[in-house]
């Protein structure tokens, strides 16, 4: 399947929520597409992240990336005792490469000025998520072919779509369908 990803957004609430949203359409094999092999992509959804401007990263952090992705998507919907050994030996790593700024409370992250500091900067990212109590505010897309994961920060814990706009619209559209069939067709 080939993608645009003109228009695409940041739509989890959290980077590593955003990475995990790079594969498209996980929840229809038949449509699944992973945009971060895409060339240009990672560029560019590094630019809109905030997390490096004019990086270029080669098929091998690319490769890491994806499995950071799938490890840290399995944590979130059904970990296994693999799971989180592979996260704890990618966060072992990434901490050698941490540094906090001398205030409280310490937040440990890597700095990005090389290809090879964007993985160890996601996976201490993930950790800020997985080990902070928004983790229990992750929500999958109530779309059913989408897969997107989302924080769900709304008052009444409520919100079921990655977007309004997108899979909320389709499953809007495709109700509004039915109930028109169903009046024509009695």
């Amino acid at each position: 399947m080939t993608d645009s990803w003109h228009g695409y957004s940041l739509v989890g609430g959290h980077v590593a929520l955003d990475l995990v949203n790079t594969l498209a359409w996980r929840g229809d094999p038949s449509q699944t597409y992973d945009r971060l092999p895409a060339p240009g992509f990672l560029t560019l959804w590094l630019g809109r992240t905030g997390l490096a401007q004019r990086l270029d990263p080669g098929p091998a952090v690319i490769d890491s990336l994806i499995d950071l992705r799938e490890t840290v998507y399995r944590l979130l919907s059904s970990p296994t005792t693999e799971d989180v050994a592979r996260f704890a030996a990618l966060l072992a790593s990434a901490r050698r490469l941490a540094t906090a700024a001398p205030a409280l409370p310490l937040r440990w992250t890597v700095p990005v000025t090389t290809a090879d500091e964007i993985v160890p900067a996601l996976t201490m990212a993930a950790d800020d998520l997985l080990t902070s109590p928004d983790a229990a505010k992750v929500r999958r897309c109530a779309g059913p072919r989408c897969g997107w994961l989302f924080l769900d920060r709304t008052r009444n814990h409520s919100r079921q779509w990655c977007s309004s706009q997108d899979c909320g619209n389709r499953e809007r559209a495709r109700r509004h369908y039915r109930k028109t069939r169903a009046q024509e067709n009695p």
